[in-house]
C-alpha cells in the first residue's frame, strides 16, 4: 500500500460524509418496514382470532372484539364483520354453512417520512353451524 500523495488525506472522510446519509436512510427504510410488516401480521392473527370467536357457538360481535384485541389489535378500532350469503350471524344460516369475513383497518398506524401507510388484516372462517 502506497501513502497518500499530497492534498490526499481525508479523502476517505469526504466519501463517507457524502454516502453516509442515504445508507443511514436506507437502514431507516429497513427498519420501518419490518415494522409495518409486522403490524399487517398482527392485524391478521387479530382477525382470525375474531373470526374463530364469531363461528363459535353462542358467540356475539363483543366476544369477537375482545378476542381481537386479546390477539393484539387496538382497543380503539371496530372489525367490520360480514357474511356470506345473505346470513347475518353464523346461527342464521339454517342448514347453510357461511364464510365469515372479518377485517381489520387501521388508516394510521404508521407514517414513514411524512407518508402514511393504512395497516390492514383479514380473515375469513367457515361457519360450522
Amino acid at each position: 500500500m502506497r501513502p497518500p500523495k499530497r492534498g490526499e488525506s481525508g479523502v476517505a472522510l469526504v466519501e463517507f460524509a457524502l454516502i453516509a446519509p442515504f445508507l443511514f436512510l436506507l437502514i431507516l427504510a429497513v427498519v420501518n418496514f419490518g415494522q409495518l410488516y409486522q403490524a399487517r401480521a398482527q392485524y391478521n392473527s387479530a382477525a382470525l382470532a375474531a373470526a374463530r370467536a364469531l363461528t363459535l357457538e353462542g358467540s356475539s360481535v363483543a366476544k369477537a372484539q375482545a378476542a381481537a384485541v386479546a390477539a393484539g389489535m387496538p382497543a380503539s378500532l371496530t372489525p367490520a364483520i360480514s357474511y356470506s350469503g345473505g346470513a347475518t350471524s353464523c346461527s342464521s344460516g339454517a342448514g347453510t354453512f357461511p364464510d365469515v369475513t372479518v377485517r381489520i383497518t387501521n388508516p394510521s398506524e404508521f407514517s414513514i417520512f411524512g407518508v402514511d401507510f393504512e395497516v390492514s388484516g383479514k380473515a375469513v372462517a367457515r361457519c360450522m353451524g
